[in-house]
């Protein structure tokens, strides 16, 4: 199989939500291909989801895994996404190939949107190969569309200090929120004020424990909403 990497460029490669089937093709090749893949984690004890995918496809002796902890603190955060950059260009100078990965699509919500800023900083080429976010596998796995023609749609990650209100639900024929976990019962609430038509909450979406709940039905506890987003609809 001919070499698709380029020595001059890190590969930022989406690996999907979680099934090691749904790692797309090329994304297969650029692992198989990397003389070092570096997956972040912010587990301390070394485990990751993402580590599990990568190694379908990567030895052992090619991961580096990199911590990232999960204190919201952004200079800590911003330092290790620069040392990280430094590293990277410190592997291609040498010779190597490198892959970065994360989760879902690494343009949608993702670490790599840091690293790249980084590596642009310091004139580091990167390119991002496409993978499966967890909104598009969440509404194949509820058999739903996210939009026809003349509809639109939002998408909101739900941090901790995100502003959940009905006016975002009224205002789209489709709305996604992720990482709902922190902001579970105000988005409830919201539902409930504004009365759409189709509201599932899909948690651990193409992994082991992978549920649906219909919250126009009933109200999922705080721990079922970990790894978890939301789509909500009008008729």
């Amino acid at each position: 199989m001919n070499n698709i990497m380029n020595k001059n460029i890190v590969y930022s490669l989406g690996l999907g939500p979680g099934d090691p089937e749904l790692v797309t093709v090329k994304a297969m090749r650029i692992l198989e291909q990397s003389d070092v893949v570096i997956v972040p984690q912010s587990d301390e004890l070394g485990r990751s989801v993402a580590k599990d995918i990568v190694s379908h496809y990567a030895p052992d002796e090619k991961i580096q895994m990199y911590y990232f902890p999960m204190n919201n603190k952004k200079d800590e955060l911003s330092k290790r996404y620069t040392e990280l950059a430094e590293t990277i260009k410190s592997l291609l100078s040498s010779g190597k190939t490198v892959s970065y990965v994360s989760m879902g699509d690494p343009t949608l919500f993702s670490t790599s949107n840091y690293l790249t800023d980084k590596l642009k900083n310091i004139g580091v080429a990167i390119k991002h190969i496409p993978g499966i976010s967890s909104v598009n596998a969440s509404s194949a796995l509820l058999g739903i569309s996210l939009a026809s023609k003349g509809d639109n749609i939002g998408i909101y990650e739900l941090s901790a200090k995100a502003d959940v209100n009905t006016e975002r639900i009224k205002n789209h024929s489709t709305v996604v929120f992720m990482k709902v976990h922190k902001k579970l019962n105000a988005l409830i609430e919201a539902i409930r004020e504004s009365s759409p038509d189709v509201a599932y909450l899909v948690q651990r979406v193409g992994l082991e424990g992978e549920n649906i709940v219909d919250l126009l039905e009933s109200s999922p506890d705080f721990d079922a909403a970990y790894l978890s987003l939301a789509i909500i609809k009008k008729a």
